[in-house]
């Protein structure tokens, strides 16, 4: 399957979905890569899914999402 036929079925299946905006083959690896950090699984495990060799890479395909989130936004909370 070329990139450009699987654009085509995210894009289509977004819409169908009501999802509104730019979505493309890269934005299934980068729900796997950000679903499985906020599961636990590891960085090299993770890795060796998407077949990515360097962190850097890996790491631009994961979404923070909203910082209230996030862990480290608590760290000082019991203080």
């Amino acid at each position: 399957m070329s990139p450009a036929a699987v654009a085509e079925i995210v894009q289509r299946r977004t819409r169908l979905a009501g999802l509104k905006g730019d979505f493309a083959g890269h934005s299934l690896r980068s729900g796997f890569v950000t679903e499985a950090s906020r599961q636990g699984l590891s960085l090299p495990a993770i890795m060796q899914l998407t077949e990515h060799r360097a962190v850097s890479s890996v790491m631009g395909y994961f979404q923070s999402g909203s910082a209230t989130d996030n862990p480290a936004a608590r760290l000082l909370e019991d203080i």
